[in-house]
């Protein structure tokens, strides 16, 4: 398990995406932070006049990469990284997303469950890296070469193991919150946690979090209020419950 500190208090990053028993028992999750709301760039006046030019009802890329930017730091004030870190960060959520049509402020909430928004986090205990906290496993499974060497190469290979465990499963397919505790347990242990098998003596931890064991956060519905609180960041309709 992974520790941030800031001045506003501690994070606990989320480990990566677990494939087997001894990944997956390292797992934390993160209690998200209330930050006050960012403010995002008023448009300008348009040119000889004093009205406003009208906001076009699809956002530009440029629109939602600095929508996204303005996300990260009311989300994480207090950022490690520099600023160009954070803008890589926003272009390769942006440029991953619409190129895999993949929900924006999904992948958004998701990272920053898994490592509080840090582009550059790695787990020391699994290997597992980048926002999304990938596998070398899990990144070889859907053609994403390891390392990640990149931003958007971290991030297409978390988005692109969301979309595999929904093509794979037929209890994803219907089901964003099935989809993510995949993600966060493992298929083996969501097997056990569906049957009632699991109890808060695991040392499971993404399991702990979602039987609501004292001192765990949900791990699902704390991506899903992220998201929610990131409405300027839907680009695309999620998928099932």
């Amino acid at each position: 398990m992974a520790r941030l500190t800031s001045k506003q208090g501690r994070i606990l990053l989320i480990g990566g995406v677990a494939l087997t028993g001894a990944a997956l028992a390292t797992r934390t999750v993160g209690t998200p932070h209330r930050a006050p709301v960012a403010t995002l760039p008023t448009p300008s006046p348009a040119s000889g006049g004093s009205t406003p030019a009208p906001v076009p009802s699809t956002p530009t890329r440029a629109q939602l990469i600095d929508r996204c930017v303005a996300a990260i730091y009311k989300e994480v004030p207090a950022r490690r990284l520099s600023p160009k870190a954070t803008r890589n960060l926003a272009t390769a959520l942006v440029t991953v997303c619409a190129e895999e049509h993949y929900p924006l402020d999904l992948a958004f909430a998701h990272a920053y469950a898994e490592s509080a928004l840090d582009v550059n986090a790695v787990n020391r205990s699994s290997g597992a890296s980048g926002p999304l906290q990938v596998t070398a496993v899990a990144a070889q499974q859907v053609g994403v070469a390891w390392p990640l060497t990149t931003a958007t190469a971290k991030v297409r290979a978390g988005v692109r193991y969301m979309k595999w465990l929904r093509s794979a499963y037929a209890e994803c397919a219907g089901s964003v919150r099935t989809s993510l505790r995949h993600y966060g347990m493992g298929r083996g242990n969501w097997l056990k946690f569906s049957r009632g098998e699991l109890s808060c003596s695991t040392t499971v931890s993404v399991v702990r979090a979602e039987l609501g064991c004292p001192g765990n956060r949900p791990y699902t519905s704390t991506i899903i209020a992220i998201a929610q609180r990131h409405p300027e960041l839907r680009t695309t309709n999620w998928w099932g419950s």
